[in-house]
């Protein structure tokens, strides 16, 4: 997984990010309705809470991957992820997550990965890895929590 570098300036009171990571700043699209994967009705567990009652933003990263198809986890390696958040969760909200393939100007081919009967779609570049939309939601009211983009690599034959 790549780890993306944060310098925190004291002085004024914001995140700096070294030129190479640009490509994180980058705006995340917005997730076309319906979305092609999803898994509904999360809700957060008494560990995901800090003192406030507030989600912890680990958990998020937890309920954006809960809607990757079962397939890509078979067959791919999480390499980078990128959230754009939106809202604070609180205690008692039940989220919802959206997943979708993203297609982009670099996409080859939008390809079906499945096993047993079970197909999942999936964008894939020229070099085998995988790129996916995300969009988390507050249940029912439709509030948008946090949007991200996650790139997916072929893991490595075993031998």
């Amino acid at each position: 997984m790549i780890l993306i570098a944060a310098i925190f300036c004291p002085k004024t009171p914001r995140l700096s990010f070294p030129e190479e990571n640009n490509k994180s700043l980058k705006k995340i699209s917005k997730l076309e309705d319906p979305a092609q994967h999803s898994r509904l009705g999360l809700s957060p567990r008494r560990a995901d809470l800090d003192m406030n009652q507030h989600v912890n933003n680990v958990a998020y990263i937890g309920w954006v991957l809960e809607s990757i198809p079962q397939e890509v986890l078979y067959t791919h390696e999480l390499e980078t992820i990128t959230l754009d958040y939106r809202r604070k969760c609180q205690h008692d909200d039940v989220v919802d997550s959206l997943t979708s393939p993203e297609v982009d100007e670099d996409t080859a081919v939008t390809k079906v990965i499945g096993t047993n009967g079970h197909a999942a779609a999936a964008t894939e570049a020229k070099d085998d890895s995988l790129k996916f939309l995300h969009f988390l939601r507050v249940s029912g009211q439709g509030l948008e929590i946090n949007r991200g983009h996650t790139e997916w690599r072929k893991k490595p034959e075993k031998r």
